[in-house]
């Protein structure tokens, strides 16, 4: 889901006194000064709409509604012993992903606890009694809860890397677990600066990248404040639909084929929010004469513990992996950061049959240069 609001936040999590203060500025397009406030016990935060959030200790239950969070939740507390429901499509991720097999407990959770809108099912969540919901910061998604006395932590998804610092620290400071904020943000600070000097360093621009998040049924592509948009750019490549030719609008954005024929896209990205794999394109003949299919240039994206294309705490692989499909003789040596990663946030050491299945490496063989992601 894509916020229409276009806002950032800097955000600071420090100790006060044996407690935790969190430190927001929010404005609509620009930084401002962060704003202190805390208490000498207990936790208090600003979540992304502004409101303070306070807690007198750590969290111990909390629901996810926003796809993304679940998995977060998990990665930032090293476990899911304090999740106590997801959306359905958060689990799906997780059973479809690796984080079912490092955490198979969360597999048992409750998740049909909101329609595939958001919507909350109130009733469901009231029954499980959770210290906090996250939740999307719609005014008609949150008030249904807080109306039956939850508290409630917003989040808002401007399509920047800043959002996703915005929730870890969130997270980090409601479960008691500061240094998590710095530890998560300390590692992507250093990937993001690696990816930004690659790009810098390149003399020619990079190919066209055009993201499906939906293929089966009706195509969706990546528009304007998509986190997609932003790292295709990161990486040095182009977005047709926010080029010269744009698809209107903001977020995941309905588009025909012709649209996409026009555009004559390099390199095309197949999500994890449907079945599609690369030799679904390469067999129907609506494609054949667009570049990335006579170049064989089409992938899916990996899906570890949480789906690479969407925001998230694994995103810093993303751009990786984006890099070297779109620069494939520059190879970022994925196999071995991914590890490093995941020892990281999950305290868990993939196998190379892991690694396979986060990378589609059998769904992906056939598409051009994969096999930089084989292992060694």
């Amino acid at each position: 889901m894509t916020a229409e609001i276009d806002r950032r936040s800097i955000l600071q999590v420090i100790g006060i006194g044996g407690g935790i203060a969190f430190l927001a500025g929010c404005g609509a397009g620009r930084t401002e000064p962060a704003q202190t406030e805390g208490t000498s016990a207990g936790i208090s935060f600003r979540d992304q709409q502004g409101r303070t959030i306070t807690f007198e200790r750590p969290v111990t239950s909390v629901v996810t509604i926003p796809m993304p969070a679940a998995s977060l939740l998990v990665a930032v507390d090293g476990g899911a012993d304090h999740l106590a429901a997801m959306h359905n499509a958060s689990w799906v991720a997780m059973r479809d992903g690796i984080l079912g097999t490092m955490f198979p407990q969360a597999l048992e959770l409750p998740h049909e606890i909101a329609t595939q809108d958001f919507t909350p099912n109130v009733e469901s969540v009231r029954a499980l009694n959770p210290d906090v919901v996250i939740q999307w910061s719609d005014a008609q998604l949150v008030a249904p809860l807080e109306n039956a006395g939850l508290k409630v932590i917003g989040l808002v998804n401007n399509g920047k890397q800043e959002d996703v610092d915005a929730w870890i620290a969130m997270f980090s400071a409601m479960l008691g677990k500061p240094e998590r904020a710095t530890e998560i943000k300390d590692h992507s600070d250093r990937e993001l600066a690696e990816v930004k000097e690659l790009a810098a360093g390149r003399s020619g621009p990079g190919p066209s990248i055009l993201y499906f998040n939906r293929f089966v049924g009706g195509l969706k592509a990546a528009a304007a404040k998509t986190y997609n948009d932003f790292y295709i750019k990161l990486i040095g490549g182009s977005n047709p639909a926010t080029g010269e030719d744009p698809l209107p609008g903001t977020g995941m954005v309905g588009l025909d084929v012709e649209q996409v024929l026009s555009w004559d896209p390099e390199v095309i990205l197949l999500g994890n929010f449907d079945g599609a794999m690369p030799q679904d394109v390469y067999d129907d003949p609506v494609w054949k004469n667009v570049a990335a299919v006579r170049s064989r240039r089409v992938y899916k994206v990996p899906l570890g513990g949480y789906r690479w294309d969407p925001p998230g705490q694994e995103s810093p692989l993303m751009w990786h992996w984006l890099g070297d499909i779109a620069f494939p003789q520059e190879q970022s040596g994925l196999r071995g950061k991914t590890t490093d990663y995941y020892r990281m946030l999950y305290n868990y050491r993939p196998t190379n049959a892991d690694l396979d299945r986060i990378l589609w490496t059998e769904q992906n063989r056939q598409s051009a240069d994969y096999q930089q992601f084989n292992a060694g």
